[in-house]
């Protein structure tokens, strides 16, 4: 369960029966809302663990955003000053917090996000038309997916580090000497887990990211 007191929300995270559940929270005689979604230090959490409605709230806050380029590029700002403004404005926030959902995005919800660099690529081009994949080369950026993996792997690197204050999550490494006689030579244990759906970071990262 998530509690956010401060704005009185309260969120049941997971499929529990509804039924089974406790009466709503009161806190000094004021009621606890349970809600199905809140925002959470800037990312959308909804309680079935999808992110719809974060990717939802991207799309719609970018959109503005591309806006705003729009007029810059009718401005007749150079190619350069328009890259500026949309490494710092609007991709800034096509990245927030994303080691925290990147791994769990669906395929559409990655194409739906890659849209809209696609459109701000666009916007600064104009009128010169690319291909997206050339245009990127071209205006030596990568694509988000790729810098989302990038993140998460420097992310997680940081972790795998016994300094790391979320170094205590990951499981105890094998045995070097058992490793190396293994087919699947892992150098941590892969923890078991039913659906792909409730695989968090830690787990996503031990079964792609450890080399």
């Amino acid at each position: 369960m998530v509690k956010c007191l401060s704005i009185l929300q309260e969120m049941i995270l997971g499929t529990a029966d509804k039924k089974s559940l406790p009466p709503l929270l009161t806190v000094s005689n004021n009621p606890v809302h349970r809600v199905t979604c809140l925002k959470l230090l800037g990312i959308n959490l909804c309680n079935d663990l999808r992110w719809d409605a974060h990717v939802d709230a991207l799309c719609s806050k970018v959109a503005s955003r591309l806006y705003f380029l729009k007029l810059l590029k009718r401005s007749w700002l150079s190619a350069d000053d328009l890259l500026c403004f949309y490494k710092s404005v609007i991709r800034s926030v096509l990245e927030y917090g994303s080691v925290v959902w990147h791994h769990h995005l669906t395929h559409a919800q990655s194409d739906k996000l890659e849209a809209l660099q696609k459109r701000a690529v666009h916007i600064i081009l104009y009128p010169t038309i690319l291909p997206y994949i050339t245009a990127l080369g071209y205006l030596k950026l990568e694509s988000l997916k790729y810098r989302r993996t990038v993140a998460d792997k420097k992310f997680f690197n940081g972790i795998s580090q016994s300094y790391n204050c979320l170094h205590h999550l990951l499981p105890p490494p094998r045995d070097t000497e058992l490793v190396t006689r293994l087919r699947h030579a892992n150098k941590y244990p892969i923890p078991f887990t039913k659906t792909k759906r409730f695989r968090f970071f830690i787990n996503f990262a031990l079964v792609n990211y450890v080399e």
